[in-house]
């Protein structure tokens, strides 16, 4: 999970690089700012779900 939440961060971002780069309409760098932005925030929260996982905090009897 934790490797599927870095991608997702890393792709997000480069797909709203990348739509920046692309084109020229606003609405088009809008929709792939905002495609990227979401990727990006489900990549962190399954990095952070897999974070919860196997929290410090959880651990018993050690």
């Amino acid at each position: 999970m934790k490797g599927l939440g870095l991608a997702l961060i890393v792709g997000g971002w480069m797909v709203a690089i990348g739509g920046l780069v692309a084109s020229e309409a606003t609405m088009v760098r809008l929709a792939a700012s905002l495609a990227g932005l979401a990727t990006s925030l489900a990549g962190i929260a399954a990095l952070n779900g897999a974070h919860l996982e196997n929290a410090v905090w959880k651990a018993r009897g050690r």
